[in-house]
């Protein structure tokens, strides 16, 4: 037995079902319906035969899909094909026999059951026999059809009269006092199993007047998914390099904090490690330091402060400038910006910290918009100043594409 193979990933036909049925339930007429009829015939059916059983299958697939009970690691193609051959052998073959065949594909494919194959033929003849009603009454069933019991109104009559017609629709010749039965009333509260039945048989429809150009369709199908993919590619290509980026975003590409707060001091003094003026740091504001940068590299950034704030609460300290800078770093670690502004604010040394000071204010306004949108403007500001007292390259280039990025 040749299978039938689909020309694009399992994934594709997956999805296109989840999303865009419509279409997709037309491809799967054009890639697997002559094979799979082929089959059917190979094995003793007719061409009606199988047209019937193809769309059995192709109604369960989709419903199996739409409702995530569809076994994914089965190729879409293979699964058609099995679930065909389970209707044809349903059909067609003595019960006997479908019960022995039915068991066996069970095993390798795990189909729908005899009775859930049953409901599926069922509810297709319900859904036919339904177009033997005029529109509205159609629309009325569809719509409380499946309802236990009728408001006693006009509308409520006019769903009785409905409910009869239909009744007298499904009825065989030797039916007495014929009634709407119970998988007909099922069949009409699937509204979605409706919408793909009327699919497939305006598929069926065209199949009838002669197989539509299939190597046009795949074509067309080949463009429309190429398409659909650069689409999605070039959606994703904005998003990451075009679309304006929120302050949360801005903040984090650009707030790199120093790893040691002693480091930086070094970095900041030099070899002498002087202070905000010219004498040697006394011993007293070094061992806070140190403390305090213990915290800080461990991320404890609450216990952080609290040397820290022993040394601005010494006036007469002249290592005050040293602290407010700091805390005002852990305060934007902290996610305090507010407080973090304050503490820059006290700093008096701008020769020593002015660049740093501007750059980290300028930070702390963008968490504030990050934290509210309507601060974005104050925030922009802030990287203008920032832009205009900067003297680094790296950093200008960066504060230029903090202020685009904002200006957005």
């Amino acid at each position: 037995m040749t299978q039938p193979t689909g020309q694009f990933p399992n994934e594709t036909y997956l999805n296109g079902l989840r999303d865009n049925p419509e279409s997709t339930l037309a491809v799967a007429y054009d890639e697997f319906r002559k094979p799979i009829l082929q089959e059917l015939e190979a094995s003793g059916g007719t061409e009606v035969e199988g047209a019937l059983c193809f769309q059995l299958a192709v109604i369960d697939a989709a419903r199996m899909v739409r409702a995530n009970t569809y076994p994914e690691a089965v190729p879409f193609a293979e699964y058609l094909l099995a679930l065909s051959r389970a209707h044809f052998n349903q059909h067609h073959l003595p019960e006997e026999q479908t019960s022995a065949v039915g068991d066996q594909q069970q095993t390798a494919f795990d189909l729908p059951g005899t009775a859930e194959l049953l409901r599926t033929r069922q509810q297709v003849r319900a859904w036919r026999l339904l177009q033997n009603l005029t529109p509205d009454c159609r629309q009325h069933l569809l719509d409380h059809g499946s309802e236990e019991k009728t408001a006693p109104d006009s509308d409520g009559a006019g769903l009785e009269a409905c409910r009869e017609a239909y009744a007298r629709v499904l009825a065989t010749p030797d039916t007495i006092n014929p009634e709407v039965p119970e998988w007909a009333v099922v069949a009409l509260g699937d509204t979605e199993g409706y919408r793909i039945w009327l699919r497939t048989a305006a598929l069926e429809t065209e199949w009838e007047a002669g197989p539509p150009l299939t190597q046009e369709s795949n074509r067309i199908w080949r463009w429309a998914v190429g398409v659909l993919v650069l689409v999605a590619i070039s959606y994703g290509v904005y998003q990451f390099y075009f679309r304006p980026k929120t302050a949360a975003e801005v903040f984090a590409d650009n707030f790199d904090p120093p790893s040691s707060l002693l480091e930086d001091l070094g970095d900041r003094y030099g070899a002498e490690m002087g202070n905000d003026s010219v004498t040697a740091q006394p011993s007293a504001c070094v061992l806070l330091l140190r403390e305090a940068d213990a915290y800080y590299q461990a991320k404890e950034y609450l216990a952080a402060q609290d040397p820290l704030l022993l040394i601005v609460m010494d006036s007469s300290s002249i290592c005050q400038s040293d602290a407010w800078y700091f805390l005002g770093i852990l305060q934007i670690q902290l996610e305090d910006p507010t407080t973090a502004i304050q503490c820059f604010a006290k700093i008096e040394d701008l020769d020593r910290y002015g660049e740093d000071l501007y750059w980290y204010q300028a930070l702390a306004f963008v968490q504030l918009a990050k934290e509210n949108p309507l601060l974005r403007d104050k925030a922009r500001g802030a990287v203008e100043r920032t832009l205009g007292n900067t003297r680094d390259p790296k950093r200008r280039e960066q504060a230029e594409t903090m202020l685009k990025n904002l200006s957005q």
